[in-house]
């Protein structure tokens, strides 16, 4: 398990919760809030539901959900928030166990996703789902001076999916860390190795944040057509977009044109999602009202384009963060996109002492991580390591040729 770890130990567990038998299901989505479908699947240590969300109470909170039928690595998906108080509960700690089986560990300090893959051998078997949550800095918010509150809260739940990664079901429990889990065709791979950098280039599409990737791919001589190439897309919004299927962007409604802060050139805000990207047109250079035109063509087409890329599977899509992320809050995106086609994300890090620059780790089915020393300036955009750019894009295409993409 890639995950890492950020508990070390949980001793008392309560006892476990009278379970009733519940109906089979491939693909579960738990809605928990005071209108939501979660009534059932709370076991035990959970709190009424409120507006969007149920909070878990104690150190112990049960869910009871049906058992999948289908033999596969299934994904558990959560959307939650933690009680943290500034100054005095900075952040919660939650382990999640799958029938008694851990499935990850996780420091949460803010509203995130998380995700983890479940072995089809903790599942198999067996009549029903039993995911235990463990928050050991469960507090009352009323003895953190935050207010009157006297619960002893964990974590506010408010999403949870459950379902199979289809691409995954042929070798459910197999774990490809570090491994190539089918015969390397040495001649296609050689014939990577002396792919030109435009052609190279072409095989991968941005996901963002930034426009540092597509930058690298112009000074490969590689212009393929991306609706994220060059926009700002903050994690949990670009989450948000992939489970909308961009649905409401790039609508009359959502495009609002503004001027850069150095005043030279438009960017585009869209509002639905709220990413913004450059329009590469400069001030004065074309009607306001033009401008607007072209993108309500032109967003919709790159929706589409990037739907059937996704869809598709045949391109490795690449994310980096602003600086240092860690790999368990970007996990969720690669399974995201999982859930299109049999995708894979080259996610884009630091590297430090233990992950050397121009390195890549396989770190699960259709989860890679790439290294490099450094990060564009914002500043100066087209000041990159491009030499570390291209040696983590072939060993990482190398990877996909390994397992058979």
């Amino acid at each position: 398990m890639y995950l890492r770890r950020a508990v070390a130990s949980f001793t008392q567990r309560p006892a476990r919760p009278v379970v009733h038998e519940p109906a089979v299901s491939d693909d579960i989505t738990i809605d928990f809030g005071a209108k939501g479908n979660a009534a059932g699947t709370t076991a035990a240590g959970w709190s009424t539901p409120e507006d969007g969300e149920t909070w878990s109470t104690g150190e112990r909170s049960w869910l009871i959900l049906p058992a999948p039928r289908t033999p596969a690595t299934y994904i558990l998906r959560i959307t939650l928030r933690p009680n943290v108080v500034e100054g005095r509960l900075p952040a919660q700690r939650l382990r999640i166990s799958v029938n008694g089986h851990e499935a990850g560990q996780f420091t949460i300090a803010r509203r995130t996703v998380r995700a983890c893959r479940i072995p089809w051998s903790v599942l198999e078997g067996l009549p029903h789902t039993e995911i235990a949550f463990d928050t050991p800095d469960a507090a009352r918010p009323a003895d953190l001076g935050a207010g009157a509150d006297a619960r002893p809260l964990g974590v506010a739940l408010a999403k949870l999916q459950f379902y199979a990664d289809v691409h995954e079901a042929s070798q459910p429990d197999a774990h490809l860390v570090g491994s190539q889990p089918v015969p390397v065709d040495v001649t296609a791979i050689m014939q990577a190795d002396r792919m030109s950098l435009s052609d190279l280039m072409s095989k991968f599409e941005s996901l963002g944040q930034n426009c540092e990737f597509g930058l690298v791919q112009r000074r490969c001589q590689a212009e393929p057509l991306g609706l994220l190439r060059f926009s700002s897309t903050p994690l949990p919004k670009l989450l948000d977009a992939l489970e909308a299927r961009f649905e409401g962007m790039g609508t009359p409604a959502s495009i609002r044109v503004e001027v850069s802060s150095n005043g030279r050139e438009y960017m585009i805000n869209d509002s639905r999602f709220g990413f913004l990207y450059h329009a590469f047109v400069d001030t004065g250079a074309m009607s306001l009202e033009d401008l607007l035109r072209r993108e309500i063509k032109r967003v919709p087409f790159l929706i589409n384009k990037l739907l059937e890329d996704l869809e598709a599977g045949e391109k490795t899509f690449v994310f980096k963060g602003m600086g240092a992320v860690e790999e368990e809050e970007v996990f969720p995106l690669a399974m995201a996109l999982r859930k299109y086609g049999p995708n894979t994300l080259l996610f884009i890090n630091l590297a430090d002492a233990t992950h050397r620059a121009g390195t890549v780790e396989v770190r699960a089915p259709g989860f890679l991580i790439g290294y490099l020393d450094r990060f564009a300036p914002s500043e100066d955009a087209a000041n990159f390591e491009l030499a570390q750019w291209v040696r983590v894009c072939r060993q990482a295409y190398r990877f996909r040729l390994a397992a058979g993409a």
